[in-house]
């Protein structure tokens, strides 16, 4: 069941990571968003104003939140996946 569980955390993973480069590719106002993050985050580390602790917690809280956002989108789309699964035993079409 274990094996089952990865490959399907790891379909899940790419899935995402695929689903994440259509959505830049298809909608201007997320790429210029992942463009502002990009740059942003290289001021962050050239800024030689922030004191160094400061900078240490802004990665952190960074790290943390994409972490959370990660699982977030796993979590969503394994429960879509379900809910497919829910609707075709509904429809008749799985037994």
């Amino acid at each position: 069941m274990e094996d089952i569980m990865e490959i399907l955390e790891n379909a899940i993973s790419e899935r995402l990571e695929l689903a994440y480069f259509m959505l830049i590719e298809e909608n201007e106002e997320v790429k210029e968003s992942v463009e502002s993050v990009k740059e942003l985050s290289a001021r962050l580390h050239e800024n030689k104003d922030i004191p160094k602790e400061a900078r240490r917690q802004i990665e952190d809280y960074k790290d943390i939140s994409g972490f959370i956002e990660s699982e977030l989108q796993k979590f969503i789309y394994t429960e879509g996946i379900k809910d497919c699964i829910k609707l075709l035993k509904l429809l008749g079409i799985l037994a």
